[in-house]
């Protein structure tokens, strides 16, 4: 009976640790917690929230996603004083700090990355007075919203390498000379020389990833117009409709595609093309979001872009999805 009871300690104590290493990241933190796209802003008093630094606050993050046929807002925020930011909060993924102290000279930003957990991103901004904060603020949101959306990334893809198709992986690497990470659930539809369709077919919905390549020849094909047409041209190609003689297209009236440059990408310089899919000739459609990049090793432009469907649905979470993938490109090294 004793050696029953030692092994069934035994087994209690591997259970237990093996979920502690659940929550806890390669490097020993404490996995971050936080929902999709969710901010939680640390402030000292009630005012702070509710008067000019959180209508700031609420203004840049909570703006709707650009792209989506729905009005969808691009964060989410949460809010706590700071009396009660305990070692619980701390953890969240992406915390932004109010600081009102009088006695400073002048507003500073201070950021830390893996501070309390993993991934996570702290940042936290102090001002003598209301406006010096919010001028900061202003002066340097397009860079904190980048650090946030890098923890996105990071936390999504780090719950996708567990599930990862290695097949899939090891396809795009042979014909491309780069990986991606990408979940169990979708499969190659469509495999030509220049071309890859992925598919994760649900009863409602649809997501997919597309990787096309074409021969680099100028910076013009950065270009708005050049991405657009060369995307034309590769979806009425390779990407049907449901209907005979439909196929994908671009939505260019209504909602024109954005292009911006995606800062932080891992494959170097690269464009960024947010916008809406067509079907010609049909009445499908849906929300796309794509980057183009050079490849140094195959002298190829590439492109690798993310589409969803699923009518009257909220899409901007899977679009992070989608998001992430693309940004999980890792050349090969030869």
């Amino acid at each position: 009976m004793k050696t029953y009871s030692k092994i069934g300690m035994l087994i209690l104590l591997v259970c237990m640790m093996a979920s502690c290493d659940e929550n806890r990241d390669r490097s020993g933190k404490d996995r971050s917690t936080g929902g999709t796209a969710e901010i939680m802003v640390v402030v000292q008093n009630d005012d702070q929230w509710t008067g000019r630094i959180g209508d700031s606050l609420r203004a840049f993050f909570c703006d709707y996603q650009y792209g989506l046929p729905q009005p969808e807002s691009r964060n989410e925020l949460k809010h706590i004083k700071e009396a009660g930011f305990t070692d619980l909060f701390k953890k969240h993924k992406c915390i932004l700090q109010v600081v009102i102290d009088p006695s400073l000279e002048k507003a500073k930003a201070e950021t830390s990355e893996n501070q309390w957990s993993s991934p996570q991103r702290y940042v936290k901004i102090s001002a003598p007075n209301i406006t010096q904060w919010v001028e900061l603020f202003d002066k340097q949101k397009e860079v904190y919203q980048q650090w946030f959306d890098k923890v996105e990334h990071e936390r999504i893809l780090s719950l996708f390498r567990a599930t990862k198709d290695e097949p899939i992986e090891k396809a795009i690497a042979n014909k491309f000379g780069f990986t991606l990470t990408v979940p169990q659930g979708f499969y190659i539809a469509k495999d030509e020389p220049n071309f890859m369709w992925l598919r994760k077919e649900l009863e409602r919905s649809s997501a997919c990833i597309v990787i096309y390549q074409t021969p680099y020849l100028d910076t013009l094909q950065f270009e708005k117009n050049s991405l657009v047409a060369m995307r034309d041209v590769m979806m009425q190609q390779y990407i049907p409709g449901p209907s005979e003689g439909s196929y994908m297209g671009t939505e260019t009236e209504f909602v024109p595609p954005l292009v911006t440059t995606a800062n932080g990408f891992p494959a170097g310089y690269a464009k960024e093309m947010r916008g809406m899919w067509k079907v010609i000739n049909d009445f499908m459609g849906g929300p796309f979001v794509s980057y183009t990049f050079a490849n140094p090793n195959t002298g190829k432009l590439v492109t690798v872009e993310g589409f969803y469907y699923e009518p009257n649905q909220k899409k901007r979470n899977m679009m992070l999805q989608l998001e992430s993938i693309a940004y999980s490109v890792k050349f090969v090294e030869e």
